[in-house]
């Protein structure tokens, strides 16, 4: 082989090793990145979930034979909220249907009355009925038995009976018993006796009269009729107070 051709082939592989150095320098970072992948391991598949573990729940401990029953008593339960109470119903008193006053020997029933509106001068004026028998009238609007009030009775003193002819003579410290409808007997001890002029006298006078037999605070019994016998000239109120409070 001649000298000349030689040199060219060095030329040519000397030029070929350039290029391809020159190749890898440009291409450094693309051949850097793709060794460094081929170099990691393909990504696996997630591993199964494992199942939880169950917690073991502990057996309830028993309270030793000899413990005390405090150290093991289940709370208390709460309280039951109790009922509303209903009202107590308000005693409302009894009706009186008997009269009795051993001194003057009187034993009669009672009956309720009502009123009627009479005219009296040119004015009207509400007049209280009074039993046409043997009977004492209790005014209807009084109070009841046993309860405050004042419980009013009226009766004639001349005719119809006359139950209340010989009332003028009672005296204080008179007892004097009602009995209810339902039998139990309210005692009385008598504590006032007025005589009060009624006929002939100015309205404002015989509306005072009439005041004795209005409501009162107090627990009370009060006893009208005329005075003296046959005869309308004055009015006799007697009024008792219950033995009990009367003492007190």
């Amino acid at each position: 082989m001649s000298t000349r051709l030689l040199k060219w082939i060095t030329i040519l592989l000397w030029s070929g090793i350039v290029l391809i150095l020159l190749g890898l320098a440009l291409n450094y970072q693309t051949i850097a990145s793709y060794l460094a992948g081929a170099s990691e391991l393909p990504p696996q598949p997630p591993s199964p979930t494992a199942p939880p573990t169950a917690t073991a729940v502990p057996p309830p401990t028993l309270p030793p034979e000899d413990a005390a029953p405090s150290e093991y008593d289940a709370p208390p339960l709460p309280e039951a909220i109790p009922p509303t109470p209903l009202p107590t119903p308000v005693w409302q008193g009894q009706e009186p249907v008997r009269l009795t006053i051993p001194a003057l020997d009187l034993d009669a029933p009672i009956v309720p009355i009502g009123w009627n509106m009479i005219e009296v001068g040119d004015e009207l004026q509400a007049m209280w009925d009074v039993p046409n028998w043997r009977a004492a009238g209790w005014h209807e609007t009084s109070a009841s038995l046993g309860v405050p009030g004042n419980t009013v009775l009226n009766g004639h003193n001349t005719s119809r009976g006359e139950v209340f002819r010989y009332l003028y003579r009672l005296e204080a410290g008179a007892i004097i018993t009602v009995e209810a409808e339902d039998g139990t007997l309210y005692t009385y001890e008598l504590a006032e006796k007025l005589i009060l002029p009624e006929a002939g006298q100015p309205l404002e006078v015989r509306l005072d009269n009439a005041s004795y037999t209005l409501p009162t605070d107090d627990e009370r019994l009060t006893l009208v009729t005329c005075h003296p016998y046959a005869s309308l000239a004055n009015r006799l109120i007697l009024i008792a107070y219950p033995v009990n409070a009367h003492a007190e």
